[in-house]
C-alpha cells in the first residue's frame, strides 16, 4: 500500500462525496468522519510494518495506519456512490429491473424525509414514514 494510492482513492472518495451533494442538495459528513476514524483505529490494533510512533505500550505502525485508511476509504466511498446511484432515475430491463428500480425509487423516498426517533416511538416513527411514503404514491 503506497500514499499514492491512499491519495487516489480518497480523491475518488471526494468526487463521489461531491456528486452525491451536487445531486441530493445536502449530505451528513460527520458519519463518514467517525467511520472513517473507527475503521482506522481498529485496524492499527495489528500492529504490521513500519512503527511511526508507540503511545504507551500502544505501537501505532505504518501499514496499519494504511489498511485502516484504504477500508475506510472504500467503505465511506462505497457510501457516497450508493447515495449517488439511488437518486438518479436509472431504468433497468426486465421484470427483475423493474424490481430493482421500484427499490431504488421507495429507498430513495423513504431516505428524503428524517426520522427523529424517540424513545418508545421507533416502530411509530418508522410507521408513519412508511405510511407517507405509500399514502403519496397512490
Amino acid at each position: 500500500m503506497t500514499t499514492k494510492r491512499l491519495l487516489v482513492e480518497w480523491g475518488i472518495v471526494f468526487a463521489l462525496m461531491i456528486l452525491a451533494f451536487a445531486r441530493r442538495k445536502k449530505i451528513r459528513l460527520l458519519p463518514s468522519i467517525l467511520l472513517t476514524l473507527c475503521v482506522t483505529f481498529f485496524a492499527s490494533l495489528s500492529p504490521a510494518g513500519k512503527v511511526l510512533t508507540t503511545v504507551s505500550s500502544f505501537r501505532i505502525t505504518q501499514d496499519a495506519l494504511f489498511l485502516g485508511l484504504h477500508k475506510s476509504a472504500v467503505l465511506v466511498g462505497m457510501v457516497f456512490l450508493s447515495q449517488t446511484i439511488v437518486s438518479y432515475k436509472i431504468k433497468f430491463p426486465g421484470r427483475f429491473g423493474n424490481f430493482i428500480n421500484s427499490v431504488f425509487f421507495y429507498f430513495n423516498r423513504l431516505t428524503l424525509q428524517r426520522i427523529s426517533f424517540k424513545k418508545g416511538r421507533i416502530i411509530a416513527q418508522i410507521d408513519e414514514n412508511l405510511q407517507f411514503v405509500w399514502q403519496t404514491e397512490c
